[in-house]
């Protein structure tokens, strides 16, 4: 009679020490995950979450450097005895930054996710089908023979994991796979990683995203390289953990919990919904506030922006917009939006939509093939990116096409210095923008020693220390756990406040709500809807945002699952206290 298989991965003691590090990054983790499992990863930026991802495919301490205690069993054998070879055939990654990933040599997509397939001596037969197979799962059949680098954030993100998924690994790692997806790409994902594990296959996933993790079968949850919590989704993210932590409790995790209602109903907003229905018969005043940390975390103390700039107030008028890429893809055609000084704007819609490419004309980084673009009443045609940045701001969507200085502070100073502001004036921008991005103790830092999160933080201070009359965000959120989102919707909230513009490119319906006053949604190079959030985020709206990736925030999901007619709550405050009333 022979025992019971071993599980797919296992870890005891499991300790990470990275060299020069005066604290571990992973210290007596202890996990079993069977085959055919969906395991969650939880936790804040800096938690320990990718280097958990890193050990279990073998990286570390092969790749990357770092001591290592306890042991890594792989369908029960011990990572430290298997060559990274066979590792790799039994474990694939996907990687943070689709960058990382990619190969820069494939001039298709198509061809990109042959690479690893050719590697293991696949045959071209069984190829091609496998190859079909991964581009329809993950959506991007359309993208087959494009040049993964001309690709958008999120795209580029879809073929990173068709790129590993098309191998076939027993296990399959995933460090934040959904970071740069609109929300009907991180549905598609998550769907498709549950359907994988049905089929057999280890899944673990690295996520901050509710609609992820909600789908795991259980949720190992970490703080500073410990294990804190190991339970079923809605509890190991409500309150008692997650708000005990400073971290987010996802929003219909938070109602759930409000109404004495299953927190595991907070992933499902039909179900919920259905749940408070049958409750209605209940008595008055059963709900509840929703716990701190609902909906983003604990908002960190705005630091109020002062200009030191004189900035005269700037209209932003764009007529007739049309884009064509070199190769004939027309990424805008016919954008007309009037922005007012002073306002506040979210630009939504799914990956590839034009959100970015509209940006891109904001400060002359694209030129329009047609149409024009006005800044301050000054045509932007023909003028120089540098002369226009002194009043447009852009945070590029991934910082490390931004950051090139060996330090935090000489990165976050460039700017000022260019503009040759004077020294005293410099210094209160820099010190201003380190301490209203929480990285006042790392200026010494070289900025790509932080992780991608603080990374980003990082472009932002950057372009907020020329303190713009302008500032344009493309999807500052991402990578960002429930302190930072707080963090950057603080800063919205400060730089508005201090009579500046923003404009945000953003996959974060929440976000979009809580800290805009507009929202403009965009579908194959056109703006479809344009209003403020309570006028965009209604139930009548829930199939034109659907048709370009789009979803209702979840409060205003369970809003239109209930019925009820516009204007709905768009967070979880306001939908206890409208069920309350």
């Amino acid at each position: 009679m022979t025992g019971a298989p071993p599980p797919a991965l296992r870890l005891t003691g499991l300790g990470v020490r990275y060299p020069g590090r005066s604290r571990p990054a992973l210290e007596g983790i202890d996990l079993a995950v069977g085959r055919g499992e969906f395991f969650g990863v939880a936790g804040r930026n800096g938690a320990g979450k990718s280097t958990l991802a890193l050990v279990v495919a073998g990286f570390i301490p092969r790749v990357v450097r770092a001591r290592v205690e306890g042991e890594v069993d792989v369908a029960g054998r011990p990572t430290r005895t298997a060559t990274l070879a066979e590792l790799i055939r039994e474990v694939g990654i996907v990687f943070a930054t689709p960058a990382n990933q990619l190969s820069s040599s494939k001039p298709t997509v198509r061809e990109e996710l042959a690479f690893g397939l050719e590697n293991l001596g696949v045959p071209r037969e069984e190829m091609d089908g496998r190859i079909d197979r991964a581009l329809a799962e993950l959506g991007i059949a359309d993208l087959a023979e494009r040049l993964p680098a001309a690709l958008s954030g999120g795209e580029q993100q879809r073929v990173a994991i068709a790129s590993i998924l098309v191998m076939g690994p027993g296990i399959l790692v995933l460090d934040e796979p959904t970071a740069q997806l609109d929300p009907a790409g991180t549905e598609a994902v998550a769907a498709l990683l549950h359907e994988r594990a049905d089929a057999g296959i280890t899944v673990v996933v690295a996520e901050h995203k509710p609609a992820v993790l909600g789908r795991a079968f259980g949720c190992l949850v970490l703080d500073a390289g410990r294990q804190v919590a190991l339970d079923a989704p809605g509890r190991a993210l409500g309150s008692a953990v997650m708000g005990q932590l400073g971290g987010a409790v996802p929003t219909l995790v938070a109602v759930a919990e409000a109404l004495g209602l299953d927190p595991r109903l907070g992933f499902d907003p039909a179900a919920l919904a259905a749940a408070i229905g049958q409750r209605a018969t209940g008595a008055p005043g059963a709900a509840r506030t929703p716990p701190a940390g609902a909906a983003g975390a604990p908002t960190p103390p705005a630091v109020p922006w002062q200009p030191v700039r004189d900035q005269p107030p700037v209209a932003i008028e764009i007529e007739g917009l049309v884009h064509r890429y070199p190769g004939g893809v027309e990424a805008l055609r016919g954008v007309d939006l009037a922005i007012e000084p002073g306002e506040t704007v979210a630009i939504v819609g799914r990956n590839g939509s034009g959100k970015t490419t509209l940006a891109k004309h904001l400060n002359g980084l694209l030129a329009p093939a047609e149409g024009r673009v006005r800044v301050g009443g000054r045509d932007l045609r023909g003028t120089a990116v540098a002369e226009a940045a002194r009043t447009v701001g852009f945070v590029f969507q991934d910082p490390d096409d931004q950051l090139f200085n060996r330090s935090v502070a000489r990165e976050v100073a460039f700017g000022p210095s260019n503009l040759r502001l004077p020294a005293a004036d410099r210094d209160r921008l820099v010190a201003r923008a380190l301490e209203s991005v929480g990285l006042t103790g790392e200026s010494a830092t070289n900025p790509y020693d932080l992780d991608l999160s603080a990374r980003k933080l990082v472009a932002l201070a950057s372009v907020l220390a020329i303190d713009p009359a302008v500032l344009v965000l493309d999807e500052p959120t991402t990578g960002q756990d429930g302190p930072g989102m707080a963090r950057v919707g603080a800063l919205v909230d400060a730089f508005a406040a201090a009579g500046r513009t923003v404009i945000a490119i953003t996959h974060d319906m929440e976000f979009a709500a809580r800290h805009f006053r507009r929202v403009v949604a965009m579908r194959e190079g056109r703006v479809i809807l344009d209003g403020a959030p309570e006028a965009v985020f209604t139930p009548g709206n829930a199939a034109a945002l659907a048709s370009t990736g789009l979803a209702l925030p979840p409060a205003a999901a369970v809003a239109a699952a209930l019925g009820w007619a516009a204007p709905v709550p768009l967070d979880a405050e306001g939908l206890v206290a409208r069920l309350r009333d």
